[in-house]
């Protein structure tokens, strides 16, 4: 054959998503007449256009077609379809939550805002993961098939998976991994799947793997994406449990739930599926990445601040609803200040602002343990699990001697560091401190 006369072979490429010529397209498929291809709007938005596939050049992009696809373990939307207004939307899958599933008003809320937020994840920094904690029997399957199932592209990985096949179905797909009865045991799996989880919390943070078939070749693999998980009991990783909103599940008192998902519960779902699609391929390039960098939350604590703002995306064009949700937000850090001040570290702390306010002219943690116990909290405390709890908070200890000659150890802390706690630690302050800050839970509410 001559030179002139070689044809380059055309690579092809499957994927579940395509920009072509400035437009988006997503896959479709359906279910039952097995039909897939990808869908997009027209540059008005409004025309819906289909295509088998694309080519450019020497590469032709065809849709996904595997055995996750055909058996259910990857759902995708038939077909775009109107929803009306945004806030038409939200309100029916905050309907579709409460009507197939027990969870709390506020906690359905942030599940509704969470599932509109996967479909448009492509444009965030960061994204934190849903999670339903809970013993056997609690509803956390039903959570991940009414939440799960209507995220962007959910892709269910179960539970006792090893990490191969998260990587692959994450790198192909780039939905939304759903984990069921997930737990974190000892195994040489462990750590991987925590790199995924906790790197898959930010863009642009890869996992690095050497290439099965070339030990010598290193791939770099992108976990960035929602996630929703279900597990029986916390996790040990400090960071990872830090990006988890979280559910504690019961069983439902509600005679209203129906035990069993239903044929109407599977048209519903997708039926939402492709009203979100609609929203999805309307609003993703309207979405200015950057600009919730510039909202401002107030004095709320950093994690809180780090897990509500990639939210704010969803009411860039809405100042209204965008105020509503920062005194959300405000709200949502007062009750979670007011857990952290039941617990060891917070009375600890508490305890010693209280005996600092009565001009105590030394402190020490026999008088923390003291204070606690005798204000109830507590029928008894050792002082040494306090000093324990006091060197974890920043405090410190050093040696005081009293006019009678008794040694006493006082305990001290910054300014700097105990402004820090008070903002952790403190609802109701009656301290002000030397600038004369107002009370935490005034700045708060």
């Amino acid at each position: 054959m001559r030179s002139d006369d070689y044809e380059p072979k055309q690579k092809i490429v499957e994927t579940s998503k395509v920009i072509y010529e400035g437009n988006l397209y997503e896959q479709y498929y359906d279910p039952e007449t097995k039909e897939t291809g990808f869908v997009g709007l027209a540059t008005d938005k409004k025309e819906i256009l289909t295509h088998d596939c694309f080519e450019d050049f020497d590469v032709k992009y065809v849709p996904i077609r595997d055995e996750l696809l055909e058996k259910g373990a990857v759902t995708l939307p038939t077909k775009p379809i109107e929803y009306g207004t945004t806030e038409d939307l939200e309100k029916e899958i905050e309907s579709f939550i409460k009507a197939w599933l027990d969870v709390s008003e506020e906690y359905r809320q942030k599940a509704t805002w969470y599932i509109m937020l996967s479909w448009i994840v492509d444009r965030l920094h960061t994204i934190p993961y849903l999670r339903a904690l809970g013993d056997y029997g609690t509803g956390k399957t039903r959570f991940l098939d009414v939440i799960g199932g209507i995220c962007y592209k959910p892709m269910y990985v179960g539970g006792a998976v090893k990490s191969a096949p998260i990587y692959r179905i994450i790198d192909l797909w780039r939905g939304t991994t759903i984990f069921d009865e997930f737990t974190l045991h000892k195994s040489d799996e462990k750590e991987d799947i925590i790199q995924i989880l906790n790197n898959g919390y930010e863009r642009g943070k890869c996992v690095l793997r050497c290439d099965t078939n070339n030990v010598e070749k290193v791939r770099a693999f992108d976990p960035f994406g929602a996630k929703i998980l279900a597990s029986r009991s916390g996790f040990d990783d400090k960071a990872l449990e830090s990006r988890c909103i979280t559910e504690i599940m019961k069983s439902t008192g509600r005679n209203d739930i129906p035990c069993f998902l239903t044929e109407q519960f599977y048209e519903k779902r997708q039926e939402l599926q492709n009203k979100l699609l609609m929203y999805r391929l309307r609003n993703l390039d309207k979405i200015k990445i950057d600009e919730s960098i510039n909202i401002d939350f107030g004095n709320i604590l950093p994690r809180i601040k780090q897990s509500m703002m990639p939210f704010t995306v969803l009411f860039q064009y809405d100042n209204e609803r965008l105020q509503s949700f920062i005194r959300y937000a405000k709200e949502y850090n007062k009750k979670i200040i007011e857990e952290n001040a039941t617990s060891l570290d917070g009375l600890i702390v508490n305890a010693f602002l209280q005996l600092k306010e009565n001009s105590e002219p030394y402190i020490s943690s026999n008088d923390i343990a003291n204070k606690i116990v005798n204000d109830g909290h507590y029928k008894e405390l050792n002082p040494r699990v306090v000093g324990k709890h006091l060197r974890s908070l920043g405090f410190e200890s050093i040696l005081k001697k009293t006019v009678s000659g008794k040694t006493i150890r006082n305990i001290i802390i910054s300014d700097e560091k105990l402004a820090i706690l008070k903002q952790r630690y403190v609802v109701e302050n009656d301290f002000e401190n030397e600038t004369g800050q107002k009370k935490i839970d005034e700045v708060v509410t």
